[in-house]
């Protein structure tokens, strides 16, 4: 039986903080406009006062309306952008249970000797669910073999004591990019006998994520397919 590690109380607070984050460019560009604004009256306007005002003051209902327009916007976009993230932030603790119990039901139609073609078959079955599935190309240490938002998947075949070793080196590599991390052991054959097989695996498991610093264990699940 898969263990889920998850916390929505955790998640909410990761994906708050991150939301917060993604406005930190509205709010550079609001600040680069007002040092613009004072610029411009401190170069030219403020030399040439008395004409300026003469000039602008036919002019301030339609200022005052584009001003409030533009604020009306801003605060608008903002609102839907909270919302939307409110929204993000209820349904993805679903998304990623679902996401779990989609992997359980792939059942590959055969034994593979390379493990680019699991990679491959398990991303044309989960490409119609999860459109915005990508394949990282880049394949070094440091980068999954799935990409889904901010989830990464990384697949293990065969998986042996070796395999399972690299484990450690690897959440913590992916956990500093990708806010969730699932792990997909196909073939788990580290000895002969199957329960022996099982209970290897576990104990390695349960060593993995005792390892593991609290605030990441909450973000690895594991799905197992033994031989």
């Amino acid at each position: 039986m898969t263990k889920k590690y998850y916390k929505k109380k955790n998640y909410y607070r990761e994906y708050n903080y991150s939301s917060y984050n993604e406005l930190d460019p509205l709010y550079a560009i609001i600040i680069l406009l007002i040092f613009a604004l004072f610029s411009v009256y401190y170069l030219y306007i403020r030399p040439n006062t008395e004409y300026i005002i003469n000039l602008v003051i036919p002019l301030i209902p339609i200022i005052i309306l584009i001003f409030i327009s533009i604020i009306s916007l801003i605060i608008y976009l903002k609102y839907k952008w909270l919302k939307k993230e409110k929204e993000r932030m209820i349904n993805i603790p679903i998304f990623l249970r679902d996401l779990e119990s989609k992997i359980k039901e792939f059942k590959p139609v055969r034994e593979y000797n390379e493990e680019l073609l699991y990679q491959i078959e398990l991303v044309w079955f989960l490409k119609n669910n999860y459109p915005n599935l990508k394949i990282e190309e880049t394949k070094d240490y440091k980068r999954p073999d799935i990409v889904i938002d901010d989830i990464a998947i990384e697949i293990k075949w065969p998986t042996d004591m070796s395999s399972l070793k690299t484990l450690p080196d690897k959440i913590n590599s992916y956990l500093s990019q990708w806010n969730y991390l699932f792990i997909v052991l196909f073939n788990i054959n580290i000895v002969e006998d199957r329960e022996k097989n099982i209970e290897i695996y576990e104990n390695k498991k349960r060593e993995i994520l005792e390892n593991t610093i609290d605030s990441k264990k909450d973000k690895i699940f594991f799905i197992e397919y033994f031989s």
